[in-house]
């Protein structure tokens, strides 16, 4: 069973630091796409950064991207800025430096989510209701170690029957 609670109306989120931004709905395909995209531009860039550090650039203060926690960190933060970049279309508590509402533009939007805390916290609360339901499953789904014997028995049960003995020549 699967109880289908995906919000199907914009709504506001509450994010720290008295920011608030209003999405969209979340799609599978919005998040299936930004989570691909931000795995493809993560290894993207990790080529980018070999190909720098070969031809002897300066590249003292990034991160290894040979490292896969690095890299995976890279790719979390292009999997946020994608989603906020497919939802987001208002926002309360941004400023730009003049102290004003800044616009919400791609730019803006991945600047925002350049901030650990508002990333995670997008990322938390838009996706709860997807992850939800994934995690919820169907009852028929395989045990979590990988077997099935979690899921209901459908066969009846095997009756051993005797084999005839078989005529065998010694050799």
């Amino acid at each position: 069973m699967i109880r289908l609670t995906i919000p199907k109306e914009p709504y506001w989120i509450d994010l720290p630091h008295g920011v608030r931004v209003f999405v969209r709905p979340l799609t599978t395909a919005v998040y299936e796409a930004a989570r691909s995209r931000g795995w493809r531009m993560a290894r993207a860039i990790a080529a980018e950064h070999a190909d720098f550090k070969a031809a002897g650039a300066d590249i003292t203060g990034l991160p290894d991207l040979s490292d896969e926690d690095a890299l995976a960190g890279l790719s979390q933060m292009l999997f946020a800025q994608g989603l906020a970049r497919s939802a987001i279309t208002k926002w309360e508590g941004v400023l730009d430096a003049d102290d004003r509402p800044a616009e919400i533009t791609d730019t803006a939007i991945a600047e925002l989510m350049q901030l650990p805390r508002m990333a995670e916290g997008f990322v938390v609360q838009y996706t709860e209701t997807h992850e939800a339901v994934i995690a919820e499953g169907n009852v028929s789904r395989p045990a979590q170690n990988g077997t099935s014997a979690a899921g209901l028995t459908t066969a009846g049960a095997v009756v051993e029957t005797a084999t005839a003995p078989t005529t065998e020549t010694p050799l």
